[in-house]
């Protein structure tokens, strides 16, 4: 693959020896971590039903950013009806 960055003809840098075979390869592990991550959100969705309401973008976003609640708020809207925004207080340790 670093062979590529110096070819500057696509046909040549294509075509070489056994590339076919490594973007075979790399294609199917990109499948398996796709059916993985498909499979973790909808654990996800069965505990929490409305999360059925947001992308799987939103979600992992939702899920990566748990413990700021700050940055969960922004998908909060898609979540629940009528709510325009939220506030927050600060707890004795500074954080909402």
């Amino acid at each position: 693959m670093a062979d590529a960055e110096k070819t500057p003809n696509v046909v040549e840098a294509t075509n070489k020896k056994g590339l076919y075979g490594v973007l075979e390869n790399i294609q199917g592990r990109l499948s398996v971590c796709e059916k993985a991550l498909a499979e973790y959100l909808e654990t996800k969705r069965l505990a929490f039903p409305r999360f059925y309401f947001v992308s799987s973008v939103d979600l992992l976003d939702i899920l990566s950013k748990g413990n700021f609640p700050t940055e969960v708020a922004r998908h909060l809207a898609k979540l629940f009806d009528n709510m325009a925004k939220l506030k927050f207080k600060e707890g004795a340790d500074g954080k909402p």
